[in-house]
């Protein structure tokens, strides 16, 4: 993924998924990766929060692996990475920015501040210097 993106496209049931995953990790944030083709999101992997805490999160290092393998096994392009903010905005932390490993992986973050009103913000994230990028879904 290039990190000119601009705009994420996610199939809407892989959007609703990952809303259903961060709403039942509550209070914890929880995260995972997002890969498709053809520029369109379409397969999800839930990763452990192996921190399990509600202000910061790390990937479970043999589940991203696993998912990352799989992504390539099925030819696919790994084009982000989510995870929750249950009591901050959608936008993203300074721990966020500082462990930004992926420059090319946009970045989505779902704000859980009013569970039942959830609100989602994609970012690229390069060099420290944080980009916005545009969600569009599709059926």
């Amino acid at each position: 993924m290039s990190s000119k993106v601009r705009v994420i496209k996610i199939q809407q049931t892989i959007y609703l998924t990952m809303l259903a995953h961060v709403q039942a990790f509550l209070p914890e944030e929880a995260c995972g990766l997002l890969a498709g083709s053809n520029g369109q999101i379409t397969h999800l992997y839930i990763i452990e929060n192996i921190l399990h805490s509600p202000v910061t999160f790390e990937m479970n290092p043999q589940q991203q692996l696993n998912a990352m393998l799989h992504i390539e096994n099925l030819g696919l392009d790994l084009f982000a990475a989510y995870h929750s903010h249950p009591g901050g905005p959608s936008k993203p932390s300074e721990t966020d920015i500082s462990q930004a490993y992926y420059p090319d992986l946009v970045q989505i973050i779902i704000s859980l501040q009013d569970p039942s009103q959830p609100t989602t913000a994609a970012y690229t994230i390069i060099n420290g210097q944080v980009g916005s990028v545009s969600i569009a879904f599709f059926s």
